[in-house]
């Protein structure tokens, strides 16, 4: 900047020094405009290759950079030009390069984006633009192009010189006449306007060369050093009008809504007009007449549009009003018509509007309420929640407030409101504190009988199992754990209520047993329906007296029977205690009490209210139990099981010894344990009844059997019937019947020649005995084992499809009595009257064997007969009875 302006100094002190004559060698006057140039064209040049600057403004910077570099070259053709005739004008080479100069700088401009929207404001620009180029070409023919032509005596080169000037300073002026009017939407305006500046005092620069004497130095060596000055400011002020660290955002100022640019053209071409009249040049004021009546012609044409444009406009605004009206209509009626409470106070707090509202929320009228404190609104306890927000949103008036207080209404009652407070003291039309109230009583109870639901027994409304967990980690959290207590209960009996008197009578029961629980607790504890049968009670601050006080008073509500539909029951429970530790989690802690209520329940012969508490050693056969179902899950997988058949004779036919056959053969599983060795069943199948485990292992018995079976009959045609053990956790399976059903098809074995054996407590479950329907409808036999020894009545024997019983083994070792009451004679009959088959298992004498025989048993099963034989033992009886007949 300081070495620009230095070289104006430099220029136009030679200028002023040689004007009157030469005083020095020519071409050094030319020196400043090639330095100045240069200087000039690198700054435009360098803003244009940031490569930050988008593609537009780049391009543009670009042009102009080398359109001054263009003017320097030109300074150095005219420098060369005055070695050889230091009084010479410009020539045909220099003024093509200046020529070339301006159309690329005026190109730049023209290309700039125009920044309007619409067609109406592209052809007012245009007409603007017209008007002042007009006024613009006007005064250069006047003052400029027709006197030099007048000197040159109508030189038809010096026309043509002239004209081409003009035209290109035309051009330069409707380029600077769209910035001033439009600007760029990629260029800073104040460059713009600097840079405009700077082309016109170049382009102006030859134009009173010809009026100057001869060897007068050029006007280009003031002019050129001045706009390449100009040019230098354009650049600052677009490199000041770019934010630091981002060339793509431009600032920019406050546009005018016009130009006055027009209307100044208007007022001069008019003077000049006036200037004209005292010429004595006839063709003089005719061509300044013929000027101002063409920018007459583009003002009429200007006006005309605008009144187009304004009519546009006011039919828009009237529009635009209707609609308004319309929604302020509109949103009078909505907040009229609103259930939501819409208030506004001052600054003060003082209520200035109320909507309509207010009559259901607060029972008062709206009229009622401005002029008085919003607090009257509220709550009493709410208020000082409300100031608070009153506070935070005028301290942030940015920030909208949203919380939920309580209404108070007027016959003293309350409902909760969502409320949102908004700070609108800044807008005239309201002027207040904006308070939207939404009533949410509804919503929020509705919410928290969610959030009991979710957290609370259906059916006891007691604690669940996940809010029990909550409260024993607050309580371990909040210590001494040691005066801890969780307490297990879980009801004896209570599934055999269950199924014998059916679901309701054991909802009730429960519910009993909530209650009872609930009065036997102290102020606090907390007792919870982990599931079925179970319940918990959480001590706290409880030593081992009071949790044995507890248990005593438990003890004492249980003791009063429970009246059920006409059922008089007795409550019995099994109760496990848990101490608490600084290491135990609330899983840890039940998982105890679990452990602790299982000793207890294998305590049959203890009250009826018995209760244990926990100890390391209670652990061993919690954890061998885990062991041997590990164990057992692995010897499924691995096939470590195998079936043997124990023989069901004939009581009247021939020994097993003496070529008799078996009649029927129950299979039985074995587990060789590759560690243990043999695991009788008493052990493991309890463990796979509990854990389902034996639904996947009876699948795997069912097919051994069936195939096996096909096999002897496949060899022997009088091959006994197969009878097969079923659990109730297996009828209870939905697909039961469908997978046997598919055994059958499978292996090809007859329905009939499979007899699945059943206990008398499958009988009670409604979906135990719907698998058995099902089983009977395939036409597999259904028998009935253990008779005798279950839950079971003769009604079931009418309404379970029954085809066999077994007499269980503890009547067939009482059957020798000396009297004939037994139990054996007594099943016996029942069965001859019930036209069912009947078994006698457990048969370890001869003696037993004679006398079942005599009461009339055709069947029966024990060791005094056989022992469970394995398939290949079978088959060689099978094949000793095949011979025996034979040989008969």
């Amino acid at each position: 900047m300081t070495a620009q302006v230095v070289i104006v100094l430099i220029a136009w002190a030679w200028f002023a020094l040689n004007v009157r004559g030469p005083i020095g060698p020519a071409a050094l006057g030319w020196v400043p405009n090639l330095c100045s140039a240069v200087l000039a064209g690198t700054a435009l040049w360098t803003i244009g290759a940031d490569p930050r600057v988008n593609r537009a403004a780049a391009r543009f910077w670009r042009y102009l950079g080398a359109g001054t570099l263009l003017v320097g070259l030109g300074s150095v053709v005219r420098g060369v030009q005055a070695i050889a005739d230091p009084g010479g004008r410009i020539g045909a080479v220099d003024g093509v390069v200046f020529l070339a100069a301006v159309l690329l700088e005026g190109w730049a401009l023209l290309r700039l984006p125009l920044g309007l929207d619409g067609r109406p404001r592209r052809v007012t620009f245009l007409l603007d633009a017209c008007t002042v180029v007009a006024a613009g070409g006007l005064f250069l023919w006047q003052f400029w192009l027709r006197p030099s032509l007048e000197q040159e005596g109508g030189n038809r080169t010096a026309f043509f010189t002239g004209l081409v000037t003009l035209v290109v300073v035309l051009l330069a002026l409707f380029a600077i006449v769209k910035v001033a009017l439009t600007g760029g939407s990629t260029v800073d305006r104040a460059a713009l306007r600097w840079f405009g500046l700077a082309i016109v005092v170049g382009a102006l620069a030859s134009a009173p060369e010809a009026l100057l004497p001869p060897g007068a130095p050029s006007p280009s060596q003031l002019a050129v050093p001045l706009s390449c000055l100009f040019a230098v400011f354009a650049a600052r002020c677009e490199r000041r009008a770019r934010p630091a660290g981002d060339a793509t955002v431009v600032r920019r100022g406050r546009r005018r809504p016009f130009s006055v640019m027009p209307y100044v053209a208007v007022a001069a071409s008019n003077v000049l007009l006036l200037y004209v009249m005292t010429s004595d040049d006839a063709g003089e004021r005719f061509g300044v007449a013929v000027g101002v009546v063409i920018l007459a012609v583009l003002v009429v044409a200007r006006q005309m549009l605008t009144f187009q444009e304004n009519t546009r406009l006011v039919a828009r605004l009237d529009a635009g009003m209707v609609e308004l009206g319309d929604r302020e209509r509109r949103f009078r009626s909505l907040v009229q018509n609103a259930s939501d409470l819409i208030t506004v106070t001052d600054a003060d707090g003082i209520l200035t509007y109320v909507s309509p509202g207010a009559t259901r929320l607060l029972g008062l009228p709206a009229e009622q309420w401005p002029g008085r404190p919003a607090g009257d609104m509220l709550y009493v306890d709410d208020v000082g929640e409300v100031l608070a927000a009153y506070e935070r949103v005028i301290s942030e008036p940015d920030a909208p407030v949203v919380f939920q207080a309580r209404l108070a209404h007027v016959d003293g009652s309350w409902r909760w409101a969502e409320i949102t407070m908004a700070n609108l003291l800044h807008d005239p039309g309201v002027a207040g504190i904006v308070c939207n109230s939404r009533d949410v009583t509804d919503a929020r109870d509705f919410q928290q009988r969610l959030s009991h639901q979710a957290s609370h027994d259906a059916l006891t409304d007691l604690a669940n199992r996940s809010l029990f967990g909550e409260r024993v980690s607050e309580a371990l959290a909040a210590g001494p754990p040691e005066r801890l207590r969780v307490l297990l209960i879980d009801l004896n009996e209570f599934k055999t209520v269950n199924d014998t008197l059916g679901h309701a009578v054991g909802d009730a029961l429960l519910v009993a047993a909530a209650d009872r629980l609930r009065a036997a607790v102290r102020r606090g504890d907390i007792v919870a329906r982990l599931g079925g049968d179970e319940f918990a009670i959480l001590l706290e601050q409880a030593d081992d007296a009071a949790a044995r006080t507890v248990i005593a008073r438990i003890a004492a509500a249980f003791e009063e029977p429970v009246d059920v539909d006409g059922h008089r029951l007795r409550l019995a429970a099994s109760i496990g205690v848990a101490l608490g530790t600084v290491a135990a989690t609330p899983q840890e802690l039940l998982r105890r009490a679990d452990v602790a209520m299982y000793a207890a329940k294998a305590d049959r012969d203890g009250p009826r209210i018995r209760h244990v508490d926990y100890a390391a050693p209670l652990d061993v056969p919690v954890r061998a139990r885990a062991t041997l179902e590990r164990d057992l899950r692995t010897g499924i997988d691995e096939a470590q099981f195998s079936v043997v058949y124990q023989p069901i004779v004939a009581l009247g036919g021939a020994d097993l010894g003496a070529g008799g056959v078996p009649a029927m053969v129950e299979a039985l599983v074995r587990w060789e344990h590759p560690e243990r060795g043999t695991v009788p069943p008493a052990d493991f199948i309890p463990v796979a009844e509990s854990t389902g485990l034996i639904v996947p292992l009876g699948r795997w018995i069912l097919e051994e059997t069936c195939r096996q079976a096909v096999l002897w009959h496949d060899a022997y045609p009088d091959a006994p019937r197969l009878s097969v053990n079923v659990s109730a956790r297996q009828l209870q399976e939905a697909d039961f019947a469908a997978d046997v059903d598919r055994v059958l098809t499978a292996t090809g074995l007859a329905p009939h020649r499979l007899t699945v054996e059943i206990t008398e407590t499958a009988t009670l479950h409604p979906s135990c005995v719907q698998s058995v329907h099902a089983l009977r409808a395939l036409g597999v036999r259904i028998s009935l084992d253990d008779f005798g020894t279950g839950h079971s009545s003769l009604s079931t024997l009418q309404s379970c499809p029954v085809d066999e019983i077994k007499l269980d083994r503890a009547f067939t070792g009482t059957c020798t009595a000396p009297d004939d009451r037994t139990v054996a004679a007594a099943v016996i009959q029942m069965a001859r009257a019930l036209r069912i088959a009947a078994v006698a298992e457990g048969i370890e004498t001869e003696a037993q064997a004679q006398r079942l025989r005599e009461l009339g048993y055709p069947h029966g099963q024990g060791y005094h007969f056989a022992k469970p034989q394995p398939p290949e033992r079978i088959a060689a009886l099978l094949e000793a009875g095949k011979a025996y007949a034979a040989a008969r």
